[in-house]
Parts: C-alpha cells; sequence; structure tokens
C-alpha cells in the first residue's frame, strides 16, 4: 500500500514540476515593465520557489524512509541467507545419516530380524523391537521432511523479500530522479530570481534618472523665473527711474557731475572695462567687510573698486574712499557709460557691469553682489580710468 501511494505521489509531483516549469519558460523578461510589475512576478516566483522547496523536503524524507527499508530488507535477506544454509546443511547432515541406517538396515535386514528373535525373551518382545525399529525410521524422515519445509520457507521467503528489494530499490530511483529534476528546476528559478533582481535594479535605476531629470527640468524652470522676474524688475526699476527724470525736467537722480554734458573719453590704457568687470564677477558671493581690502576674505565698496583696478596695475590706493573715487580717471555722462566705468552714489561706490546693472560691495548683509541697477540710487559721478 504504502509503494502504491508513493507512485501516486511520484506521478502528482511530476505533473506538478511540468506545469510549473511550462509557467518558467513562458516567462520573458521587458525593460519597459514597471517596478510593481516586476516586483509582483518576483514574488510569485518566490512562492514557486518555497513551494518547490516544500516538495523537495517530503521527497528526501520518502527517500530516506526508503533506504532505511532498503537497508532493513537487506538485512532480512543477509540473515535468511544464513539461517538458509543452516537448514541446507542440517538436511544434508540428516540425509547422510538416514542413508547410512537404510543401507545398514537393508544390508542386514535378515540378520538382523534373527538376532532380535533370538535376543527376544518372547515373541511379543520381538514385535516390540521391530515397531521401535520403524518408529526410528519414521522419525528420521519425519525429521528430514521437517528440514526440507524449512528450507523451502526461507527459500520462498528469500524470493519475496528479493522481489521487494527490487521494487523498493525502483521506487529509489524513481524518487531520485525526481530530486534531480527538482533540483534543476529550483536552480533554475533561482536563476531566474537574479534575473528579476537585475530587471528590477534596473529598474528602479531608470525611475531614479528619471525623477532627478524631471526635478532639473523644474529647477531649471524655477531659474527661467527667477531670472524673467530679475529682468522685468530691472526694467520696471530703470522705467521708473527715466519717469522720474522727466518728471524733474533734468537729470533727476542721475546726477553725474557732467552738467549735461555728453561725455565719452577716449581710452588712456590698454586695459578693457570689459575684462575688469569679468575679473571683478570672479568674487561675487564673497562677504563684505567694512574698512576691508581682500576680495576674498572681505572688503567695502571702494576696497572692492581699489583692489579690482589693482590687478590691472592701475593705482586707485590713493583715493580710498567713495567720495575721493569721484574725481579719479574723466568725467563720463550717463548716457555715455561703459563696463568698467566708476559709479559713485552718495557713500558708495560701485562698478558698471553692462545691461543697467553694477557689480559692488554691497552691504554686510548680501556681501559683493552683480544684480543691482545703476540706478539704486542718486548718481552722484561716473568716472573711467582705463
Amino acid at each position: 500500500m504504502r509503494l502504491v501511494y508513493l507512485k501516486k505521489k511520484l506521478i502528482a509531483g511530476v505533473l506538478v514540476s511540468t506545469l510549473t516549469a511550462g509557467l518558467f519558460f513562458g516567462t520573458t523578461a521587458d525593460a519597459t515593465r514597471s517596478i510593481e510589475e516586476i516586483q509582483r512576478d518576483k514574488d510569485n516566483l518566490q512562492e514557486e520557489i518555497n513551494a518547490l522547496d516544500s516538495e523537495l523536503v517530503d521527497l528526501l524524507a520518502d527517500i530516506s524512509t526508503l533506504s532505511s527499508e532498503i537497508d532493513q530488507n537487506e538485512q532480512e535477506i543477509a540473515d535468511l541467507k544464513i539461517e538458509l544454509q543452516e537448514a541446507k546443511k542440517a538436511e544434508k547432515k540428516q540425509y547422510k545419516y538416514m542413508k547410512k541406517r537404510m543401507k545398514a538396515m537393508y544390508e542386514n535386514d535378515q540378520k538382523s530380524l534373527i538376532m532380535m528373535l533370538l535376543e527376544s525373551g518372547s515373541f511379543s518382545d520381538f514385535l516390540n523391537k521391530i515397531e521401535y525399529a520403524n518408529a526410528v525410521y519414521e522419525y528420521d524422515q519425519q525429521l528430514l521432511n521437517t528440514y526440507i519445509g524449512v528450507k523451502e520457507e526461507i527459500k520462498e521467503m528469500e524470493n519475496a523479500l528479493e522481489k521487494e528489494q527490487v521494487a523498493l530499490q525502483t521506487e529509489k530511483n524513481n524518487l531520485s530522479a525526481k530530486q534531480a529534476s527538482l533540483d534543476s528546476m529550483i536552480t533554475a528559478k533561482r536563476s531566474q530570481m537574479k534575473d528579476f533582481d537585475q530587471q528590477l535594479k534596473k529598474a528602479q535605476e531608470l525611475a531614479r534618472r528619471k525623477a532627478e531629470e524631471e526635478r532639473l527640468e523644474r529647477e531649471r524652470k524655477r531659474q527661467e523665473e527667477m531670472a524673467r522676474r530679475m529682468l522685468e524688475a530691472q526694467q520696471a526699476q530703470a522705467e521708473a527711474a527715466a519717469a522720474e527724470e522727466s518728471d524733474d525736467g533734468d537729470d533727476g537722480s542721475v546726477d553725474d557731475g557732467t552738467d549735461g554734458q555728453s561725455l565719452n573719453p577716449s581710452p588712456t590704457t590698454g586695459v578693457s572695462g570689459s575684462a575688469v568687470v569679468s575679473y571683478a564677477n570672479q568674487f561675487v558671493g564673497n562677504p563684505y567687510v567694512w574698512g576691508g581690502n581682500s576680495l576674498t576674505e572681505g572688503c567695502d565698496c571702494s576696497g572692492f573698486v581699489v583692489q579690482v583696478y589693482g590687478h590691472f596695475g592701475i593705482n586707485l590706493s590713493g583715493s580710498r574712499s567713495s567720495a575721493a573715487l569721484r574725481s579719479v580717471g574723466s568725467a563720463v555722462s550717463i548716457d555715455n557709460v561703459q563696463p568698467g566705468d566708476i559709479v559713485c552714489y552718495p557713500g558708495h561706490v560701485g562698478l558698471y557691469a553692462g545691461g543697467g546693472t553694477i557689480v559692488e560691495a554691497q552691504s554686510s548683509r548680501a556681501g559683493i553682489t552683480n544684480n543691482r541697477s545703476i540706478y539704486c540710487h542718486e548718481i552722484l559721478a561716473i568716472r573711467r580710468v582705463v
């Protein structure tokens, strides 16, 4: 009964294995699938692997049981063979003994009867001796028949055990073959699991890159929006300054010290105003320090102008204040202002950067900046030193 059960279980297991193998080989990787889809397929595959592992555990238990039964059966066969050998020896010994006695009785039959008759005290005693001899013979014959029967029973048992041994070994071979199939399938599915891991990793990396691209795009749009708003603010500030000048009927807040003359002095050095502005812009973001003279560690507004021009060999150190810088170089009218010109305000000074803005050591809060309009304060003078 147990062998029949195992055979049914083996057939069922093979069918399950065939079905799961079909599922495995029918699965293909799709790089466009979502992380959720890949994770779901991975979870389903893990369930299949767990089921196969459980089936393999049961199978190994059956193989272990069969191995124990085979070992026990082999031991029983070995014991029966020993008993059979002993029975054969006993049979052979008894057969030789009976053969010898029967020969002696046949050869000495007449003599034995006469001797029995002569040695008997009476006829009754003679009959008793004959009956005894017959009883001994029958006993020997019965003993021999017993040995023969035992030998035949042992041989029959041995044949039955050998047949069972063949059946058990066949069952074990079938289970071992199924074990090899399960091992191969589990190995293949674990390899597929690694493929799912790679797909999942790739999908996660693609999602991360997409998120980063979207973040960069949002940042780009934000920067564009900030630049647009800054430009609009500068335009509005310039329009307001122009409107204020128009309302006053003269330069308004722009008193560049030229008494309304259009002044545009020619260059006096080989230094480009644009080069001066480019160099000054390198220090945007550095700190403002009142009375400081370091473009990196900190400086104030006039110190910034003096140090920038000092880099180009133009010494303005004798005019180390915004008021003193109003008289250096040559005067420039507001309509002729160029990059690199010094723009002087009440208590403040900066360098014209072009595009309507100045680069300056603005304040202790803002540091060195380049985003304010040239019209941020009343202009008292514009001077050109290049």
